[in-house]
């Protein structure tokens, strides 16, 4: 590894003297050469502020600038400043004045040497000029064309020794949540939350007081990496930083710098301040001997700091380094430059020198596994190494015959997923009443919780936990005095990674669960009119429906876990779920061995066929929908045209739409994009297409940070005609890529859309107070179906007959999205006009914003 070390320092006679060093950690040699660069220009400086102004007053960054003060908001683009900005810098670094040129045709030749040789290039800027440590240096030709791998850091002056790595048996986070108003600072604990995946152990502290924060950061055996998330602010030189603790305290760094020195001498490797402005925050820990800090460089919106602090620690925690790891998060902040220009830019790593050369990462923070140390170690020869790991072998097999270890099918953690009231499991959807109604179900206070539950759907009707949290209330409240009996389902979301959709399919179930216990006509009363009587009588002879949320985290891995906590539950007779198909299938064997039924509403890979007794699907096959596709093509006369894919090889809803489409093709897919990759760049996935000819692209995402790089795709697009899968109906696509998608004839199958007159759709919009999508209206068909086999089960509710009438040829309903009855597999059968639709996305009345549309056939 070699480091590149530009200095800048001031020089009286308008020019900067420049040193550019070499420095080869290998065997420390290191050489030099300087020059001047002449003064930054007043074009760049002009430009520069003129990006900071508009960007500033862009609605999202005003909400999280602290140093603001307020005013009424214009919410503009600040695109032609920041391109203003990019051709004043190259002005300026490719100006080719003779004391500066030796020094730029050294530093492309060390570049062109180190990407050659596949060597990771850690540039390192030594700037105390305020001015110049916040021009996004990035945007340089050279780097951004030339070289774009190459990760920018700003030297910070620290006075101690490089502390090393301190290895645990997990890496330790403490995570700090301060005054966070206008912010969802939940997004970016549900990110860290994540990372006990990959063997981490977080500290929550949510907006401590001084004592507590100074208590936790001395606590054994000490933190590899602290996360703050709330607002701060630095001085304008950049010497100085707050943060925002709580509603009553900011502190500076200095106030408390001994505990923050007692967790860097026990090891913080690490600080990240996802929060605004943090250049002054940067310098104050580097003076206590933090020798990494990342901080944004300037107010960042909310998105765009959870965002980066998901890709980042996707990179991080599998183990990429840290300049990898942020190179790549900030590449994939590109789809917000729409909405946010110059977002890309505030992403810093701030380091000492001292630590350049020691990369820093994530499997650095842990112990290797002792058994392997012990075979590194001593290097025994094959036949002794296969002898050692069969003694191991051995002593377990003995270890767990004397001592039987209990069979903990689901860890007691998993239960922090799952709540029928007593937890919040949606915190964008937060209210003081939600809360106090939360407090009061858990306390057994359901009387008090229904009252909390209306009055906080007064404030946020269309918050579908809250709406079943509500009626499981009424429902507790009925079974408990004796007026009524409860029937348990349970319904399976991606709360932590796809909230959106969660809430979409979470409508469903809580209007089929209104109608059943209340009535929408009472419901919305009782909502309207807080001093109204609630009286709901249930149905079926006074029952009442009672729904178990489980946030399955979009995680196979996870949603296994949920689904043998449900399946232990006994009084739980079915699940709607889970959202994906890698989901379903794999908490399917679960169901099927427990003989749960479980109904998903929107998983559609082929794999789900014949798949088992208990599994059913209410949504069309990826079959089916390829079907809707290729006719669209057919109508079009565009079959012959050359098309290829953007997917994820190996999950197993997108490579089933791929290839079920693939088999309707006269051809095969003349280029393939694997969306999931980390280093993904839209534009290079359309010109690679392009170049094989392609004038059509079919676009399958499956998770949250596809969908992101699908977006760049659309904005990206440039004549190609677009397809896509059902998951790409979600409103990011219309919000990030609206314009782009409708001149792209961006065209999706996917398994209903609301037509004017569709009575549901009306009754729904009214409920809600907002159109609803496809996935509430499966989710809504799925309940109903539940809902339906239970009429005919005559009192006598039990799982496996449950099944029975699903699986009988009689049963059948007349749902939302057609007529539904299932094969004796859980296969749902599909008449002609039942099938896939397709829509597309136009625009509204309303200037700028657009809506998916049905599209006649």
């Amino acid at each position: 590894m070699k480091i590149i070390k530009i200095k800048l320092i001031d020089n009286v006679n308008n020019k900067f003297h420049v040193t550019l060093t070499l420095i080869d950690t290998k065997d420390t040699n290191f050489h030099s050469i300087d020059g001047f660069l002449p003064c930054l220009p007043s074009q760049l400086e002009k430009s520069f502020k003129e990006w900071k102004e508009a960007y500033y007053e862009l609605e999202d960054v005003r909400k999280v600038a602290t140093r603001l003060s307020p005013k009424s908001v214009i919410n503009y683009s600040s695109a032609e400043q920041k391109e203003q900005v990019k051709i004043t810098l190259n002005q300026w670094l490719d100006s080719g004045e003779s004391s500066w040129q030796p020094i730029r045709d050294e530093l492309i030749a060390v570049l062109s040497s180190l990407q050659s040789s596949g060597e990771e290039i850690r540039l390192f800027l030594d700037i105390q000029n305020p001015n110049l440590r916040r021009i996004p240096w990035q945007e340089w030709s050279l780097f951004e064309s030339r070289f774009p791998q190459t990760e920018i850091a700003i030297r910070v002056r620290g006075k101690s020794r490089f502390k090393g790595v301190r290895k645990l048996s997990k890496v330790r986070i403490i995570a700090i949540v301060g005054k966070s108003d206008g912010i969802n600072t939940e997004l970016d604990l549900e990110v860290i939350q994540k990372l006990k995946e990959k063997g981490a152990e977080v500290k929550y502290l949510h907006q401590p007081t001084r004592e507590i924060l100074s208590n936790a950061l001395r606590e054994e055996p000490g933190y590899h990496i602290l996360v703050f998330a709330g607002h701060s602010c630095s001085k304008e030189d950049g010497s100085i930083g707050w943060i925002d603790l709580n509603e009553e305290d900011r502190l500076s760094i200095e106030e408390f710098k001994n505990s923050l020195k007692y967790a860097i001498e026990k090891g913080l490797q690490l600080a990240i301040f996802n929060s605004c402005d943090g250049l002054g925050l940067a310098n104050q820990l580097a003076n206590l001997g933090l020798s990494r800090i990342i901080v944004m460089r300037e107010p960042v919106p909310d998105m765009v700091a959870v965002k980066f602090l998901e890709y980042f620690f996707a990179e991080f925690a599998n183990n990429k380094s840290l300049f990898e790891s942020v190179q790549i998060a900030k590449g994939r902040l590109e789809h917000f430059e729409k909405l946010y220009p110059g977002a890309m830019w505030l992403p810093t790593i701030c380091i000492q020198e001292i630590a350049l050369s020691n990369s820093l990462r994530w499997q650095q923070l842990t112990h290797r596994n002792l058994c392997q140390k012990f075979l590194n170690k001593f290097k025994l020869p094959l036949g002794l190494t296969a002898g050692f790991l069969l003694a191991i072998l051995a002593m377990n097999v003995v270890r767990n015959q004397l001592f039987i270890t209990p069979d903990i099918s689901s860890p007691p953690e998993i239960y922090q997923n799952i709540s029928q009231g007593e937890k919040l499991l949606i915190s964008s959807k937060k209210t003081p009443e939600k809360e106090m109604g939360i407090q009061e179900f858990n306390s057994g206070k359901f009387g008090q919780a229904i009252t909390q539950f209306r009055q906080s759907l007064q404030v946020r009707k269309n918050d579908p936990e809250t709406l079943i949290y509500l009626n499981n209330a009424i429902a507790e409240q009925k079974s408990n005095t004796n007026i009524g009996e409860k029937i348990e389902i349970a319904v399976s979301v991606p709360i932590s990674q796809e909230s959106d959709i969660a809430q979409e399919i979470l409508r469903g179930v809580a209007q089929a669960q209104s109608e059943f216990n209340c009535g929408l006509n009472k419901i919305s009363l009782a909502i309207t009119n807080i001093d109204s009587t609630l009286n709901c009588s249930g149905s079926f002879n006074g029952k009442f429906i009672e729904v178990t949320i489980a946030d399955d985290e979009y995680l196979p891995k996870t949603a296994e876990k949920i689904a043998r906590a449900i399946a232990q539950n006994e009084k739980i007779i079915a699940v709607i779920g889970h959202y994906s198909s890698d989901m379903t299938l794999q908490a399917g064997d679960i169901y099927n061995e427990a003989k749960l039924v479980a109904i998903s509403p929107t998983s559609t890979s082929i794999h789900l066929k014949n798949f088992g007794k208990f599994v059913f699907n209410i949504s069309p096959s990826d079959s089916l929908a390829s079907q809707a596709l290729f006719s669209y093509l057919s109508k079009q006369n565009w079959v012959d045209k050359k098309i290829a894919v953007a997917y994820i090889p190996g999950n197993s809803y997108s490579e089933s739409l791929a290839k079920e489409f693939q088999k309707l093709l006269p051809a095969k897919f003349v280029h393939k994009c694997d969306i999931s990759i980390g280093n993904f760049s839209a534009s290079d996935c359309v010109e690679e297409a392009k170049n094989q000819g392609a004038e059509i692209m079919l676009l399958v995402p499956a998770t949250d940070r596809t969908l992101s790089n699908t977006i760049g795709i659309i904005d990206n697009a440039k004549g190609l005609k677009l397809l896509g899968g059902d998951s790409v109906y979600n409103p990011r696509v219309l919000k990030d890529a609206g314009e782009q998608a409708y001149q792209t004839n961006l065209s999706i199958a996917i398994p209903w859309h609301r037509y004017p007159n569709s009575e549901f759709a009306q009754t729904a919009k009214n409920f809600w107070n907002a159109e609803v999508s496809w996935r509430t209206a499966t989710s809504y068909d799925a309940t109903k179906t539940i809902i339906k086999a239970m009429d005919e089960m005559m009192g006598n509710y039990s799982r496996k007959k449950l099944q029975r009438i699903l699986s009988s040829r009689d049963f059948y309903l007349e749902g939302v999205t057609g007529k539904i009855r299932f094969g004796e597999s859980g296969d749902r059968q599909f008449i002609e006009k039942d099938k896939s639709v397709l829509v597309q996305v136009k625009p509204t009345t309303k200037y700028g914003k657009y809506e998916f549309v049905i599209l006649e056939q």
